[in-house]
């Protein structure tokens, strides 16, 4: 018996559904002025439901869904210091522009595409935090726009609003050399996220500029730098393996610049296991300026990042992306400013 063919889903049985005209119908898919907001969005919505698109991809290229899709690891996304706050800024920036997030976990060891994205029922893509190169290709194969927020990859570009990592470590490096620190430190897992590769290299810069623990490779002292494995003890809060770590060092900093906020806070409770106090024996410096630097005892001194704004910015620029498919990408680079408290001794 011969398979029967299903019935082509028409513009005129979407209007008999909805019991409205196929004129307004046609206004609604084509994105036309001439109905209201709430009438386009039953629309899209009663299309899909009766599988419009499917036989229509077309429509859907054309950017009709007004979701964005939000990419993190989970651990991210329950980071309340720091990817909440840029969180915030994106859900209250799409609201603004009548775009809803849906939010989808990833995982880098087990990725998959959204089912979202692989039915391309979103009009753009916010990749937060890190993501491997050959993760981001697969989404970009979909052809909807992306931006990432807080990471960039070397090889594949795409639109991205990150902070200004490289000066904002280079200025906390200089303030503590302005106190009269010589022997400075660098505390954080380098390899674990852009954002610290390029401390680092802020932190690199202003030890070299200042002539100071110069190194022929790596420029600084490595004596006074942890740099390697330690960010699973920051996310766990292993403060007793750090203070491990810190009590086989050979001699230590006068000063420690850290990656973030969280490691630096990592540092203080260390330290305090080995009875050392900041500022008094070590001084230290953060990033990102979270709430609880101002809270933790001495108060933090740290690199201010405006977090929400990150987040505006990223759905300012995706929502700009979807209408200019074809003009270069751009790097969008957050400014950052030092926050003075009580953490570092002037040891002028």
């Amino acid at each position: 018996m011969p398979a029967i063919k299903k019935k082509k889903v028409t513009m005129k049985d979407i209007a008999e559904k909805l019991n409205i005209s196929v004129n307004a119908v046609s206004i609604a898919l084509n994105d036309k002025v001439g109905v209201s907001e709430e009438t386009r969005n039953l629309v899209l919505k009663t299309a899909d439901e009766m599988g419009y698109f499917d036989e229509n991809p077309s429509f859907i290229i054309k950017n009709h869904f007004k979701n964005i899709c939000l990419l993190i690891e989970e651990r991210n996304f329950r980071d309340t210091h720091f990817y909440t706050k840029v969180i915030l800024g994106i859900e209250n920036e799409a609201r603004k522009n009548n775009f809803d997030i849906l939010v989808n976990f990833m995982n880098k060891d087990d990725f998959q595409i959204p089912k979202s994205v692989e039915s391309r029922k979103v009009s753009g893509i916010l990749v937060v935090g890190t993501i491997k190169d050959e993760h981001l290709k697969m989404l970009l194969d979909y052809g909807i726009p992306i931006v990432q927020v807080d990471h960039s990859s070397f090889l594949i570009n795409t639109d991205a609003v990150l902070t200004q990592n490289i000066p904002g470590s280079y200025m906390a490096t200089k303030y503590l050399i302005d106190k009269g620190h010589t022997q400075i430190g660098f505390f954080g897992e380098i390899d674990f996220s852009l954002s610290f590769k390029e401390r680092w290299l802020g932190f690199n810069e202003a030890m070299r500029t200042s002539e100071l623990n110069v190194d022929p490779i790596l420029n600084v002292n490595p004596g006074y730098c942890v740099i390697g494995s330690v960010e699973k003890y920051v996310l766990s809060k292993n403060y007793k393996e750090v203070a491990n770590i810190i009590s086989k060092m050979d001699k230590l900093p006068t000063a420690w610049v850290c990656s973030n906020d969280s490691a630096a806070i990592t540092l203080y409770n260390a330290l305090n296991i080995l009875g050392l106090k900041v500022p008094d024996d070590i001084s230290v410096v953060g990033f990102d300026d979270i709430d609880i630097c101002k809270i933790v005892n001495p108060p933090l001194t740290t690199v201010r990042v405006n977090k929400e704004l990150m987040g505006v910015k990223a759905v300012q620029k995706l929502l700009w992306r979807m209408n200019n498919i074809k003009e270069p990408y751009d790097h969008i680079r957050m400014e950052v400013k030092l926050i003075e408290r009580g953490s570092v001794k002037d040891l002028r």
